[in-house]
Parts: C-alpha cells; sequence; structure tokens
C-alpha cells in the first residue's frame, strides 16, 4: 500500500461524524400520532425503535435525485387480492407503514431505498447479524448516538418489511449496468459471483459511515478499497444511490470510472489473479481473493480511518444473487455454457438445450405419482398405483412454463415432442443428446466422453424440475416478475435426482410447493428446508405469496392437488392490519367424534347427503411470524349423533348439530392420497334407488383418521356426502390419521364432476383392495 494505518484512538470516528451536517431533527409527531404510528409499525412486521436507530445511519444519506423519483413511482401503488373469496386475508402488495412513512418523508425515504438494495444483494439473516455487530462496533468507537443494543429481531423484521414493500423495484437493471461496463470481466463475474457482488462485513462497516462523510466533504474526504470484494453493490451503492463518482483501477478493462468528475470519491483497486471457478465437468478451483480493508482518506491521500476484516471468521454476510423468474433458465444456460468455454448468446445450442429441458420435464411428469393414503402403511405389493396418479402435467402448461424460463430463446413444440418420444422408456445411460450440445461437450477438456455426457444429462434434471415446478403454477405468466435465488445445482426432489429414465418417482404432496420455495428464498444452512412445511400451506418472502391451491372454500373434485398460486402481497388480517410471512394450521383441536356407522341395509340405497355442513368460518390468529388458521364447521348430523355424558359417550340420538375444527393442510396433505374417478355417460342420480351390491355398505360420518370402526370388514364403502361440497371436504380432511389413533385402512375414491354415483362404486368394486368411495 501506498500509505499505512495510522494509529486511531476511539473517538476519531465521532469527530468525523461530526463534520455530517444534520439532516434530521427531533421526531415533531405528536404523542397520539406517534403512538398510531408504532402501533401500525407493530401490525406491518417492523419495529419503531429500530426503525429510527437505522434511519440515524442510513437517513443522512442523499439519494440521487433521479432514482430516488424512479423509486417513488415504482413503489407508490397498492394493490390487494384476496387469499380467496370470502377471506379475512388479503395478499397485500402495497406500501405498508415503513414504506408509507418513508414516501411522506426523505430521511425515511433514504433508509428505505439503501435497506432495499442491500436486502436485494444479500441475505436477510446474515445481513442483520452483521448490521447488529457494526452498530455495537459503531457504539464502543464513541459514536455519538450509536445504538448501544441493537435488536437482531427488529432489525430483521424491519429489513423484511423494506424488501417486501418494495420487491417491484428492478435493482437488477442497476447491477446490469455496471456489469455491463466490464465486457472483459463478465467471464469472471460468472464465476465469482458471491464473492463479487456482497460486502464482507467490514466493508458495510466502513461504508456505514464514510460514504456520508464523503457526500457531506466531498473535495477533501475520499474512500478507497484495495480489492474488488463487493465491487457489484458498492458501486451501486455509492454511484446510482448516493451520486458518488467511483474509480475502479486495474480491471481487466483497464480503469473504469462512474461519474464525470475529476477526482473520483471512491476508489476500488483491482486485484489479481481471476480465480478460477468449478465448472459442471471440473470441480477443481482456485481459493478466492481475501477480504479488503477499507480507508477513509484525505484531499492528500492520508488515511484518517479504517475498517478492517474482523477477526470473528464466523461473522459473514452471504451474497445471493436475484432473477426475475422471467428469463431465469436462459440466464442459467447461458452460465452453463460459458464456464469453460465463451458462447456467443445467438449460438443455437441454447435453443436445443432449452427444449431438451422441457422435453425433460415431460418424461419427469410421465414417471412422477402420487402414492395412496394407505401406501406409508402397506408394503407396495398390497396397493395398486393407478394412472390417476401419474402427474401427466397437460403440454400447454409446460410450455407456457418453458416459455417464461427460458425467455429469450424460441421454443419449438413439435421438437420438445420429438425429443420426449426418443426418450420415452430410454434408461438415462441410453438416452441421445442432441447434436450441437454433442459437439459442445467435445470441446470441454476434461474428463471423459461418458463424464462429460451423463454429468450434462444430471445438470439438465435441474432446469427440468423447474419447468415442471412451474407448470404447476396456476396463471403462471403473471408471476413474470416473481424474484429468485440463482442457486443452481440443488435438487430439491432426491427422486429426481437419482432417477434413471424408467422408474417411477415416488413423490410428496409438498415437492412443488418446496421446489419453487428453493428457489424464492436462500437458506444460509447449507440445507434447503428453508420453513418448517409441516403445517404451512403459505409462506411469503420478497413481497410474493407462495400457496397450495387447494387454499380455500372449494369442492375437492374440483381442485387439482398438485397446483399451486404464486402472487404478488403479503397475508394482511384486514380485521386486524397485521401483516405476517407465512400461514399454517392451528394446532388441531380434536372433537371427540363417532365412527362412521352404516346408514343403509338391503339391497339398494339412495345417494344423499347425510352430513350438512350449515356455516364455515375461518380464524386467523396471530403468532410471532405466522397466521395459525383454523376453520370451525357447524355441523348437522342426521342419523345417530353422540350425546357425551360423563366425558364419554354414553348414547345416541337421532339427530342433532355439533362442532368440528379442521385446517388446509391436513387436506392438502389427504386430498394427495385420494384418487379420482373418470367421467362417464350416465346422469347423476336423483332420488332414484342405486344397488347396493354385497360387500358394499352405506356410512354416515366425517372423520376416518382412527380406522374404520364397526364397518371394517366392509370392502367398500359408500359416504353419503353427496351434493354437500363442505361436507366431502370435510371427509377428505379426515382421512388422515390422527396422533395415537389407527390409520386409514382402505384407499379413498373421489367421485368427481361427470362421474354418476352408480360409476363411482363400479370403479372401486373393479379394483382389490378395500376402498371409501366419496359421493
Amino acid at each position: 500500500m501506498p500509505f499505512t494505518t495510522p494509529f486511531t484512538t476511539q473517538s476519531t470516528l465521532s469527530l468525523e461524524l461530526a463534520k455530517i451536517l444534520p439532516v434530521r431533527a427531533a421526531i415533531s409527531n405528536s404523542a397520539g400520532s406517534l403512538v398510531t404510528l408504532v402501533r401500525a409499525l407493530k401490525r406491518s412486521g417492523s419495529d419503531f425503535l429500530v426503525e429510527e436507530d437505522l434511519a440515524a445511519i442510513f437517513g443522512r444519506g442523499k439519494i440521487e435525485a433521479s432514482l430516488e423519483a424512479s423509486f417513488r413511482d415504482v413503489v407508490k401503488d397498492a394493490s390487494f387480492t384476496p387469499l380467496h373469496a370470502d377471506s379475512p386475508i388479503i395478499l397485500d402488495a402495497g406500501p405498508g407503514a415503513t414504506l408509507g412513512r418513508a414516501l411522506k418523508d426523505r430521511y425515511y425515504m433514504a433508509t428505505v431505498i439503501q435497506l432495499s438494495f442491500l436486502c436485494w444483494m444479500h441475505e436477510e439473516t446474515t445481513l442483520a447479524t452483521t448490521l447488529v455487530e457494526n452498530m455495537r462496533t459503531r457504539h464502543d468507537s464513541g459514536v455519538q448516538g450509536a445504538t448501544p443494543d441493537p435488536d437482531y429481531d427488529g432489525i430483521l423484521k424491519t429489513l423484511r418489511a423494506c424488501s417486501s414493500q418494495t420487491s417491484h423495484f428492478r435493482w437488477e437493471d442497476l447491477v446490469a449496468r455496471v456489469e455491463g461496463r466490464f465486457p472483459a470481466s463478465v467471464h469472471w463475474f460468472r464465476l465469482d459471483q458471491n464473492s463479487i457482488r456482497s460486502l464482507s462485513p467490514n466493508l458495510l462497516l466502513g461504508a456505514m459511515d464514510y460514504f456520508y462523510l464523503v457526500q457531506s466533504l466531498p473535495e477533501d474526504r475520499l474512500v478507497m478499497v484495495e480489492n474488488q470484494t463487493g465491487l457489484i453493490s458498492l458501486i451501486v451503492w455509492a454511484h446510482y444511490i448516493l451520486g458518488l463518482a467511483v474509480l475502479v483501477k486495474g480491471s481487466p478493462d483497464g480503469d473504469v470510472n462512474f461519474g464525470m468528475t475529476a477526482q473520483p470519491q471512491l476508489i476500488i483497486k483491482w486485484s489479481f489473479p481471476t480465480p478460477s471457478g468449478p465448472s459442471r465437468f471440473n470441480s477443481q478451483s482456485k481459493p478466492l481473493i481475501a477480504s479488503p480493508i477499507i480507508y477513509l482518506l484525505d484531499a492528500s491521500l492520508e488515511v484518517i480511518l479504517t475498517a478492517e476484516p474482523s477477526e470473528n471468521e464466523g461473522l459473514r454476510i452471504d451474497g445471493q444473487e436475484c432473477h426475475r423468474l422471467k428469463g431465469y433458465g436462459t440466464t442459467f444456460l447461458q452460465r452453463l455454457f460459458n464456464e469453460k468455454t465463451m458462447v456467443a448468446d445467438d449460438d443455437p445450442i441454447y435453443a436445443e438445450t432449452a427444449n431438451f429441458a422441457v422435453a425433460f420435464a415431460i418424461l419427469l411428469s410421465k414417471s412422477m405419482r402420487r402414492l395412496p393414503m394407505i401406501a406409508d402403511t402397506r408394503p407396495p405389493t398390497e396397493f395398486e398405483v393407478l394412472m390417476q396418479c401419474y402427474l401427466n402435467t397437460a403440454h400447454w402448461r409446460l410450455f407456457d412454463s418453458g416459455e417464461l424460463l427460458f425467455w429469450g430463446i424460441k421454443l419449438d413444440k413439435r421438437t420438445i415432442i420429438d425429443y420426449s418420444d426418443r426418450m420415452t422408456g430410454a434408461s438415462i445411460a441410453d438416452m441421445v443428446l442432441p447434436s450441437g450440445i454433442r459437439n459442445y461437450l467435445e470441446k470441454v477438456e476434461t474428463n471423459t466422453a461418458e463424464f462429460k455426457r451423463n454429468q450434462f444429462i444430471e445438470t439438465i434434471k435441474e432446469p427440468a424440475s423447474w419447468v415442471l415446478a412451474f407448470a404447476q403454477v396456476i396463471d403462471v405468466k403473471s408471476c413474470a416478475d416473481l424474484p429468485l435465488r440463482i442457486a443452481p445445482g440443488l435438487m430439491s426432489c432426491t427422486g429426481v435426482a437419482s432417477w434413471d429414465g424408467i422408474g417411477a418417482i415416488d413423490i410428496t404432496s409438498s415437492i412443488f410447493f418446496d421446489m419453487v420455495l428453493r428457489l424464492m428464498r436462500k437458506d444460509v444452512t447449507g440445507g434447503f428446508s428453508v420453513v418448517n412445511l409441516e403445517d404451512t400451506f403459505l409462506t411469503s418472502y420478497y413481497g410474493w405469496s407462495l400457496f397450495y391451491g387447494s387454499v380455500g372454500d372449494l369442492d375437492p373434485g374440483r381442485v387439482n392437488c398438485e397446483s399451486l398460486s404464486v402472487k404478488r402481497g403479503v397475508p394482511t388480517n384486514t380485521l386486524t392490519l397485521e401483516r405476517k410471512y407465512q400461514i399454517m394450521d392451528a394446532p388441531q383441536m380434536k372433537p371427540r367424534m363417532r365412527s362412521p356407522i352404516t346408514a343403509d341395509k338391503g339391497n339398494s340405497y339412495l345417494a344423499r347427503c347425510m352430513t350438512k355442513v350449515h356455516k364455515r368460518d375461518e380464524h386467523y390468529s396471530s403468532r410471532t411470524d405466522a397466521f395459525w388458521l383454523s376453520i370451525r364447521f357447524e355441523i348437522e348430523d342426521i342419523g345417530a349423533y353422540p350425546r357425551i355424558l360423563d366425558g364419554g359417550f354414553r348414547q345416541f340420538r337421532e339427530e342433532g348439530r355439533y362442532t368440528i375444527y379442521a385446517s388446509q393442510y391436513q387436506f392438502q396433505v389427504a386430498l394427495w392420497g385420494t384418487i379420482r374417478t373418470a367421467p362417464c355417460t350416465h346422469p347423476d342420480a336423483d332420488s332414484k334407488p342405486l344397488p347396493l351390491d354385497m360387500g358394499a355398505v352405506t356410512v354416515s360420518g366425517l372423520t376416518w383418521g382412527n380406522g374404520d370402526g364397526p364397518i371394517h370388514s366392509a370392502r367398500i364403502c359408500i359416504c353419503l356426502v353427496k351434493g354437500d361440497a363442505r361436507a366431502r371436504w370435510l371427509v377428505v380432511n379426515g382421512i388422515n390419521a390422527n396422533d395415537n389413533e389407527g390409520a386409514l385402512n382402505r384407499q379413498v375414491l373421489l367421485r368427481c364432476d361427470g362421474c354418476c354415483e352408480d360409476c363411482a362404486v363400479k370403479a372401486a368394486s373393479a379394483m382389490r383392495g378395500n376402498w371409501l368411495v366419496v359421493l
């Protein structure tokens, strides 16, 4: 270095900061309005005191005028989408309390803009941890007014509030503008995205004060960073957000200037050699460059302050690269083919590979299957997995998903079908790759031809699984702006990862939810169980909500249990105005329910409903980070109804009313294990006796999780809930095994629109095993 680090007392930083002109007067709110504001922030998931602490740092920034105007214009509009009809929960995509205050006050707007950008570039939990440590360091350094006890939970909530309320601002355009100034370095960027994008803790610590000192004293102060770590974040933050002039010295593109002033206020020195990152066909890589020191200098380049790398190696900020769903797969392919060689963006290999990936998604769809409810308790030889259980996603859905993911690449449907037909029935070892891909792999110098071919197919499983997952999303084209994390190599379904091209792939009810969630949200633990999926049916990240398509007051026969919904907005309770980032089932209140009982005797029966649902209400209770949903049903049971005496069942009466609490996630899991009837050409039986063959009985009851009770020996049980969508919903919901109770002893056949009652029963009779037919 051309200079040495000076001896600095703790008061040096405080004295320097005294030179910043005051930008904020005392809070002017009246007591009443302040209390109202505090409550509004708390309901929205943020924290008043934490926002004040963060604004005391970031609110000092003078935001570049055109960026602020553009930001305000993008984020100001509100939109609301009901979770489903008559739900008290809406998905609020408009300004919450945090952004609403910022739109009225430039001090808070400066804070929101900078935090929004930092959240776009960094994983939020490690960013929050580092902010806590840096704020504590500032206090220990004697900075006047610095926070002595920063609150991690409050900071994390505030970061989430900022990111969720500003997710539609396109920070990626500014990132691309910076990258576009380094054409000779693009290969370097692709090999080391995390290092080149994310700030180290000490870089963030220095920037939290040095940038604002330079803004106040532009002729007398400048900042220097000794290597390119965090280069993209630093340039966007310093130049495009704060309007500082930046010089990058000695890059592969030479000296690159951002800003027209003769004297730069931020100098970033490029360090060589360029690292060679790992390839999908070669796992070797060189060490990354070390975290740099950031310096505050005076006009004569004398060092005033430094922020050196932390001695705590566990303190880090995980970078993340975000990309919208539109074109996500295209970017993936561009990086794949430029790992070891340079391939032009118009090379036909991109279209060839995109078509191949969509064709592979068709193969996966044909091989993926849902298992019956009893599959977990019986060996595969004792039940039959019917064709209705195989996914077989409609081709048009796969094409829509593929066109969005591979935006800018022209897909050819005939070519895709041809690839799919040629690969159907072939093992992966025997699949023939398209000629353009084979030619590319021949140019890759490392490893054997067979290894490269097999590795390429394993790699294509990843974008193929994306195509398949987003093909399950209802109206996927409306999700073009969904922010996703670029994290290749993270196959969420082990069945797909190990698939040999021939066998079936058994999938769970959360498979596609998990696939999409892995792309939406980065986990810092190394794995990707990013939320507790047990009992969770909606999760929100970066202002978008992902939930099962089965959510709502729906007839189960009209629900596609594989479908997902992805919509902009954060769950907000219209009754309390609270915002949460997750909705899950409340712990069930388990009523003492009788087992199903026989309803009809003889050789015939009437298709009817013996269990009427008179009312359905959704109740949302609040927890720290989630809403808990319990769904209350008022039931009228026509027939034997239990009277509870002395804490237990003692007798039955002919009819009565009672209450059941059910849950949404439980319904999704149960519906996943049902089999649907095929259409027929017969009309429904209205008040017409239907034959009741030997071995079949009609039953009344909603809860089947405790086994089959007194009708255990019947091969076919016909559940009499015809015409009541909610009663049908409750029967499906009730086929899961409850704690400490027996599992369902039969497969479930759900009668759907277009199939008459008699054909539904006959379909079950024609199949082996015991069945519950839900009319």
